[in-house]
């Protein structure tokens, strides 16, 4: 391995000890030539071979070896990198910025980073892309420290830098670290400790506090206190609860030297304190200190309260028969309680997810007596009191017997139980579990309270029976209901009483026969069926184990009516004139139950038909007269009541056969008993004749109570048509048939009519109007719709022409309505010829029978002739205006408003080309509209309007363009011919020296406004030249407008001979001017008295660097300051007085006087700068000296904290703060602790050693300072 390449990513460090080696070493590790072929990396240099070729390091090996290259250039990088940390902190604590050392720090790690390389040091040989991306990413670096741009760690990194550079420059001009100025530990020295010698004692649960056992709480830690003393022999007395038997139990070895170790672990520097040991008590009892000895086997002194170590108290809920309950049962619930009594006991009771508690309280047995009863305290008992019995643990029951009045879940859950000693054992609920865990079942039960059903009779009553058939059976109309929401499970049993019929007392009620029934319904709408006749009386109802109510009606009585049955008795009817049969007269009795159906077969002339007979009543009579002639049979075949349906019904008595030649008859033909007529017409009826040939037939028309005879003889057709006269009158007309008589000569009475309904006028047509006349205007071209009225039943054909136009046809048009339009599309005057409704002609009311449309005139616009404004070669010329400058020009329109306006602006320049056009428009609503004139250029400018158009026309065909022609003169320029120059002035100077030069086009003389604008003033102040003759001008200003420092001179206006004016835009080209004045130097703060570690901190005005003369204590120092702050540290007492200031850009110095007294810190010492303890007895006292050096009168601040003992920190007891106005004070103590100064204060300055903890913020007393 020695003799081969290296093994890895690097050679070998080259060194110069490899010139030490022997030849022979050398020619043993030379590998063979061919191994030379084979290696990819190559063997180190030697040092014989440093010299040799280019890539040899450049300074040679011989005299820096590589790795001390390598760490030079290490260290000299970390040195520059501290050097730009000292930069920047600098100017993090300036808060400023600085681009001058950006500069600096990319010059130098330029210079750095691209210099390394051509070191050539060993492995510090870096690539060109590496080099050039190592730069820009340290001048990121540079820039963000140097311009103070916010770093992520900005913090730690100041933090780090001061740690190890913390130095400020001080009065003395010398750099000073202000941690050891800020924390100098000689201004309060000293320290009071004070010890008070303890007295032994031990006690045994001295708060008395209470304990149980029971449950998961196995054992209890019942609470010793040794009182400057280690026990070294302890003895417990236990007193059994039952049996009263006392034991004594004395504490182990292992559990005194426990104590042992408490008591020096809290007392490392041998003091005596209170030290606390927790005894494990596992059985109930009684407990008190029997004996306890100290180190010297004395019996310390010990006081004996009884600790009470009781049986938890514990609660259940009895067993309860069953879950199920009704609306008003009661809960019937026992709750049990062990414990020691008086007991308490917390439960709730949940009523459909709402909570609410309740507790029993002072629970015990009858005839119990306990010392507690009256005040809640074991003290109350004696430690020689023998009798414990009160104490045992004791069970108590408690009954819950309340009425359940809402339905849904009841939920009664135990949730805390207390005993006569204050313990307590709360059972958590689900809701206040973390895992949600249900209750346990013992401490809870559960019940669903269910409403109770209510059931009643709908629909039968003793007034209102039900009726049902013979056999057949009906559903008892029983109403079941729940209240509140109807529950999944309806199922119910009902029970009855029943009574037949036969059996009921005279007054309806129950006979002696009395059986009852019941019935399970399956649901709500499950009813049980009855059949037999009698009184049904319904008893009770119950719903699952809920027994219901019964209200009224409860009963109901059911009836079997007796079936239909039908007696017939037939009679003929003869004929009056001829004596033959026309029909029959049956008479029917019926019984049963109305109303009753009667269906028969009628067969006349072999044809069969059914018919169906409607009766009411239990008599009726009918009359069978058929029309035709020949041998007629009625069949009837069933019958039927309300209760009975279809009863069939046989025998001979059911048939009815007759043999019937009617007499004459005759019928009008028409499907409805009402004709209508028009006005003046002739009315025509068909009429259907019924016997043989030739007929006689007469008639007569009725109208206003006035009767007209009509008669025809030998018709020989069995039709006739009747033909009226014309009916002149309006009204109803009554046409009826009297009688009709055939060739036996028999005259038969006929009662057939007809009304004829004749109109009492003809329809009628006339034009309406439109806002209240027959006179209409319209927009040329368009259609208009013109109103007409009609009268008459419609549709209507309408008949209208143009009377204007000798060319226009009459026009017929259907019409729906009665208030309709007619729709014309030109104008002149038109006229209705002719007007028809559905059934009748009517006529044109002649006086509204005419419409006259006409065209609303065309829009007109002309310009409105005004000062300014004048009319030359057919066109208008409106007064020249300057460039910019506001005109224009006003039009007048005629026509429907509002109106639209295209035109057309035509721009030509003064000089040369470049005419230029644009179309416009714009939109008006009044007769005038108001044209601003375009004045951006210079030139005239031509106004054509081509176009108008208003509310009606959208365009003029025959519009005239009309032109407006206006000139518009060029604006007056000034520009300053240095743009951008700085002009420096002097405030002093008030010589007429060189003047700022500006350049001047227009016509002259000329005006101008400068604007000077300070950078510190928000208003620019305006100055105005006097008149200029000439295009070229030298601007002087008056040193009373300008302002210390810098200032921008801005043209604002100018005015030329032509009386136009050109205002400067915001941001136009400008001037600087700067006046100077001598530097000054103002105080940050207006107090005159400052503290030693305090920063004296100035502002200058000028421009930096400064230099500033000041004097201390008597010697006359100068300082510079590269900015405008100018900060100093106080770092020892006496006067501080700045006298004289300057800056660069001005060479005088001002003389200034400023004069600030630096005074020392106040200083302390408490017993005399020593750290002095004192051991005293309970109730004496020591004296604290207090001395103050600095300025009366003296605020000081003590503490009060625990005496330090060994692995434990001081405690701070008390805050005391005081005030002293000569240089000594005493002040008296007696109580136990370490007493020194944290704050002190005199009349000028303070200083504070107190630093609180952010934890114990609560405990300690803020130092503050008015």
């Amino acid at each position: 391995m020695s003799g081969g390449n290296p093994i890895g990513a690097f050679p070998q460090t080259p060194v110069a000890g490899l010139k030490k080696r022997g030849p022979a070493m050398a020619q043993q590790n030379d590998p063979p030539p061919r191994a030379y072929t084979n290696n990819t990396l190559p063997v180190a240099p030697q040092q014989g071979a440093a010299t040799a070729g280019n890539g040899a390091p450049l300074i040679p090996l011989t005299i820096i070896d590589a790795p001390t290259q390598r760490f030079y250039a290490f260290g000299i990088y970390v040195a520059l990198l501290a050097w730009k940390f000292y930069d920047w902190a600098q100017l993090v604590e300036e808060n400023s910025e600085s681009f001058w050392l950006f500069l600096k720090w990319i010059a130098i790690d330029c210079v750095f980073l691209f210099g390394l390389p051509e070191l050539r040091i060993p492995w510090l040989e870096l690539s060109q892309p590496f080099v050039v991306v190592a730069f820009f990413a340290h001048a990121v670096f540079d820039w963000m420290l140097m311009f103070n741009v916010g770093l992520p760690l900005q913090t730690f990194i100041l933090g780090f830098v001061k740690v190890f550079y913390d130095r400020e420059l001080a009065i003395s001009e010398h750099n000073v670290k202000l941690s050891n100025i800020l924390h100098n530990s000689s201004l309060i020295m000293g320290r009071q400790i004070i010890n008070i010698l303890p007295e032994g004692s031990a006690v045994l649960n001295p708060e008395q506090i209470p304990f149980c056992l029971g449950g998961e709480r196995k054992i209890v830690q019942v609470p010793m206190y040794f009182n400057a003393t280690v026990p070294i022999e302890v003895e417990l007395i236990r007193t059994d609860l039952e049996s009263n038997q006392q034991e004594v139990i004395k504490l182990s070895r292992n559990q005194l030297r426990e104590i042992e170790r408490k008591a020096k672990s809290q007392s490392p520097e041998g003091t005596e304190t209170i030290v606390q040991f927790d005894y494990p008590a596992k059985k109930p009892g009684v407990y008190r200190l029997g004996k306890v000895l100290d180190e010297y086997k004395l019996e310390v002194q010990r006081s004996n309260p009884l600790t009470f170590v009781v049986p938890c108290p514990r609660a259940w809920v009895g067993p309860a028969p069953s879950s199920g309950r009704c609306i008003g049962d009661l809960s019937d619930l026992s709750l049990q309680v062990e414990g020691t009594p008086p007991l308490k006991i917390v439960y709730s009771r949940t009523i459909n997810g709402r909570d609410r508690s309740f507790h029993f309280q002072s629970l015990q047995p009858d005839g119990f007596s306990s010392p507690l009863s009256s005040i809640r305290s074991s003290a109350v008992v004696s430690a020689h009191d023998d009798d414990i019995s009160w104490a045992r643990s004791q069970r108590v029951p408690v009954g819950l017997n309340e009425s359940m009045h809402m339905g849904g879940d009841w939920q009664y859950s135990v949730d805390e139980v207390h005993d006569a000693f204050g313990n307590i054992v709360k059972y958590t609920s689900p809701a206040d579990d973390p895992e949600g865990k249900p209750k346990p079942k013992h401490l809870v039960q559960n019940f669903f309270v269910k409403e109770r059903p209510q059931v009643r009779l709908h629909g039968c009553d003793l007034r209102n029976p039900l009726k049902v058939a013979k056999g057949d059976s009906k559903e008892l109309p029983v109403r079941f209901e729940i209240a509140g929401p109807t529950p999944d499970d309806t199922t119910h049993t009902l029970s009855w009483q029943f009574s037949p019929i036969d059996t009921l007392t005279e007054s309806g009620d129950h006979g002696d026969v009395v059986t009852s029934g019941t019935y399970s319904a399956k649901n709500a709408h499950d009813r049980p069926k009855i059949s037999a006749p009698g009184l049904y009386t319904l008893r009770s109802v119950t719903a699952g184990s809920c027994e219901g109510e019964v209200q009224e009606p409860s009963s109901c009585l059911l009836l079997n009516p007796l079936e239909p049955k039908l007696t017939m008795r037939s009679d003929e009817i003869p004929d009056t004139c001829a004596g033959n049969s026309i029909g029959l007269r049956v008479d029917m009795d019926l019984i049963g139950t109305p109303p009753f159906t009667v269906r028969y077969d009628v067969i006349s002339n072999g044809q069969r038909r059914s018919e169906k007979l409607n009766v009411h009543g239990l008599r009726y009579q009918m009359e069978l007269i058929p029309r035709l002639a020949g041998h007629h049979k009625y069949i009837f075949t069933h019958i039927g009541d309300d209760i009975y349906k279809g009863q069939r019904l046989t025998g001979s008595e059911y048939v009815l056969e007759q043999d019937v030649k009617p007499a004459a008859a005759a019928f009008i033909q028409h499907s409805t008993s009402k004709k209508s007529a028009c006005l003046g017409d002739e009315a025509t009826i068909d009429v259907i004749l019924l016997g043989d040939p030739p007929f006689t037939l007469e008639w007569e028309i009725i109208h206003d109570g006035k009767r007209k005879q009509h008669k025809v003889s030998a018709i020989q057709e069995d039709r006739y048509q009747i033909k009226t006269s014309p009916l002149t009158q309006g009204g109803e007309y009554t046409l009826a048939l009297t009688s009709v008589q055939d060739k036996r000569g028999c005259r038969n009475f006929l009662q057939d009519e007809l009304k004829i309904s004749v109109r009492r006028q003809s329809p009628r047509a006339a034009f309406g109007q439109i806002e209240h006349k027959r006179r209409a205007m319209a927009v040329e071209g368009s259609a208009l719709k013109l109103p007409i009225r009609l009268t008459g039943e419609g549709p209507w054909r309408v008949s209208y022409t143009n009377l204007n136009d000798s060319s226009s046809k009459t026009v017929e048009k259907v019409v729906q309505n009665d208030n309709d339009f007619l729709e014309v599309g030109g104008r002149g005057l038109f006229a209705i010829t002719d007007i028809w409704d559905n059934q009748c002609h009517g006529v044109v009311d002649p006086k509204a029978s005419v419409f006259e449309v006409d065209w609303h005139p065309r829009p007109e616009l002309s310009v409105a002739l005004s000062h300014g404004i004048n009319r030359a070669d057919g066109q208008f010329v409106v007064d020249p205006v300057c460039e910019g400058d506001v005109s224009g020009f006003e039009l007048d329109l005629k026509g429907t408003p509002p109106y639209h306006v295209d035109y057309e602006v035509h721009h030509k320049p003064l000089q040369g080309s470049g005419s230029s056009l644009s179309r416009k428009q714009f939109d008006v609503v009044l007769g005038k509209a108001s044209i601003h004139a375009d004045t951006t250029k210079a030139g005239t400018y031509t106004y054509k309007f081509s176009s108008l158009a208003d509310n009606l026309y959208n365009s003029d065909r025959n519009f005239q363009p009309i032109t407006v022609t206006q000139k518009v003169n060029r604006k007056p320029a000034a520009s300053f011919v240095k743009t951008g120059q700085t002009f420096k002035f002097c405030k002093s100077d008030q010589s007429d020296g060189e003047g700022i030069p500006i350049t001047l086009t227009g016509v002259p003389p000329f005006s101008l406004e400068i604007e000077i604008k300070h950078h510190s003033a928000a208003v620019p102040e305006i100055y105005r030249t006097p008149s200029i003759n000439s295009n070229s001008f030298e601007l002087q200003i008056p040193r009373q407008q300008l302002r210390l420092g810098t200032q921008s001179i801005r043209i604002r206006d100018v005015k030329d001979g032509s009386g136009c004016h050109s205002i400067a835009d915001i941001g136009s080209p400008s001037v600087q001017v700067q006046l100077y004045e001598a530097p000054t130097i103002y105080p940050l703060e207006t107090r005159t008295d400052y503290c030693v570690g305090e920063r004296l901190t100035y502002t200058l005005s000028g421009t930096p660097p400064f230099e500033v003369w000041y004097t201390f204590d008597g010697t006359e120092r100068k300082a510079k300051s590269s900015t405008t702050n100018f900060r100093r540290i106080a770092e020892s007492p006496g006067i501080f007085s700045i006298t004289t200031v300057s800056d660069k850009a001005s060479e005088c110095r001002a003389p200034v006087d400023i004069v600030k007294t630096i005074h020392p810190m106040p200083a302390v010492k408490i017993s005399k700068g020593r750290n002095v303890r004192v051991d005293i007895h309970e109730g004496g006292e020591v004296e604290i000296l207090f001395e103050f050096w600095g300025t009366p009168p003296f605020e000081f601040t003590y503490t009060r904290s625990t005496n330090a003992r060994k692995g434990q920190k001081s405690q701070v007891l008390e805050t005391r703060h005081d005030v002293s106005t000569e240089h000594s004070k005493v002040v008296r103590a007696s109580q136990e602790g370490t007493y020194e100064v944290v704050a002190i204060k005199d009349l000028y300055c303070a200083f504070s050693t107190q630093q609180v903890d952010e934890k114990n913020k609560k405990a300690q007393k803020a130092i503050k300072y008015q």
